[in-house]
């Protein structure tokens, strides 16, 4: 009942007053209801989203007094609702919590600003530079906007490797898979990286003598994927992966070379075996343009991690007991490529045709044929530096990491 007297009480009352004083109270009325519903919008986290959205006369009036978070928030995701939603997502925080932090109305807590340029991947140098900025120093310069794979990673390979029909069907999918996303993930912003699997050639009668790149996927100063396949022995940090069935990993620091063999472009590098209980299959290693890029130890778990997930890749038979590794010293990387675009595919096709058989198995005699002859060189040349072993054999000191 008293819902139901009050507004006309309130009429009767308008009724009795001044004529002047009416209208100045109807106005003031109606102007703090005109305020009112501008604010509501913004401080009700039940509005609907479209209620939320930044007028542009508002966001132009607060760009001059916007900090420099708020103003890089702003001008990445202003227009970009698909976007917004995605990174709260990835937050686990509201969609209006987002907005708060574009209009400056709240800050991010310090795990939330940590999270971020991973979150935005694409911005993460931007980021990491206008968080320092604004709330000080608390993100590295250097840090990699990566911290776990996805899992969506994990499924996708899953389901490859349970529907694939058979064995290199299922290889080729789950490796363009993986080396795709680690691609994605570990080198957005395209500074320059390679990701390869070498796998353990086959065993001769004293054991395993070397491994050999099977797959790989690049972004410039590499090639997108790899034409010459090179061999890798004792002198190599796949090869020093593979003996010490441990993860290995080097940054070129002060212009340090700890290693025999590092590639044309490779100024870091972490390489991890691919085991299934105490078999080896092979090693997969990651390659960067940066010299400290595995400096953070999270960099060196993910790519821990596509190596678990390269097992699903694989067959039974491609796992050996790692006794069996014998390796080699080979030569060096642009001396066997060279050999390789040379002769590789014309020796393939003339051993094709004269032992009448099929290319797979003439590949596999030429590849243990060209296998033994780069011993041989790499032998001769240790000679000729009056050598009896290289000076480097990593595998001897294995990495703690």
């Amino acid at each position: 009942m008293g819902n139901e007297s009050f507004p006309n009480e309130q009429q009767k009352k308008k009724r009795g007053r001044p004529v002047g004083s009416h209208s100045m109270s109807s106005g003031t009325a109606s102007q703090q209801k005109k305020l009112s519903g501008k604010r509501l919008p913004a401080r009700s986290s039940s509005a609907p989203t479209k209620a939320t959205v930044i007028p542009s006369s508002t966001t132009e009036e607060d760009d001059l007094s916007a900090t420099p978070f708020c103003a890089f928030l702003r001008s990445i995701m202003q227009h970009d609702r698909a976007e917004l939603a995605r990174v709260a997502r990835e937050l686990s925080v509201a969609e209006n919590t987002v907005y708060r932090w574009m209009n400056g109305t709240s800050e991010p807590r310090a795990g939330h600003l940590k999270k971020l340029p991973a979150a935005i991947p694409t911005y993460s140098t931007q980021l990491t530079a206008v968080i320092n900025q604004t709330f000080g120093d608390i993100l590295s310069a250097s840090v990699v906007s990566v911290h776990e794979v996805r899992k969506e990673v994990y499924q996708n390979v899953l389901e490859i490797g349970a529907s694939s029909q058979d064995d290199d069907t299922r290889f080729w999918h789950v490796t363009e898979c993986i080396f795709e996303e680690a691609l994605r993930q570990l080198d957005s912003e395209r500074h320059g990286l390679a990701i390869t699997y070498a796998r353990l050639m086959s065993t001769h009668e004293d054991g395993i003598h070397s491994l050999r790149e099977v797959r790989m996927r690049g972004h410039t100063p590499w090639a997108d994927s790899m034409e010459s396949r090179v061999f890798l022995g004792v002198t190599s940090m796949v090869g020093s992966a593979a003996i010490s069935q441990r993860i290995q990993i080097w940054n070129n620091k002060d212009g340090d070379r700890t290693l025999v063999e590092i590639d044309e472009h490779e100024h870091s590098a972490c390489a991890v075996p691919v085991r299934r209980g105490n078999l080896l299959a092979g090693v997969l290693v990651v390659s960067s343009t940066q010299s400290d890029f595995f400096k953070d130890s999270t960099t060196c778990q993910i790519v821990a991690e596509y190596a678990l997930l390269m097992g699903v890749a694989l067959c039974d038979r491609d796992f050996h007991p790692s006794a069996l590794l014998h390796l080699r010293p080979m030569p060096p990387l642009g001396w066997q490529r060279k050999k390789i675009n040379h002769s590789y595919l014309n020796r393939i096709i003339t051993y094709a045709r004269t032992h009448q058989m099929s290319r797979r198995d003439a590949e596999f005699w030429i590849e243990r044929e060209m296998e033994l002859e780069f011993e041989e060189e790499a032998h001769r040349l240790l000679v000729l530096r009056g050598q009896d072993q290289p000076l480097s054999i990593v595998s001897n000191t294995p990495s703690d990491h």
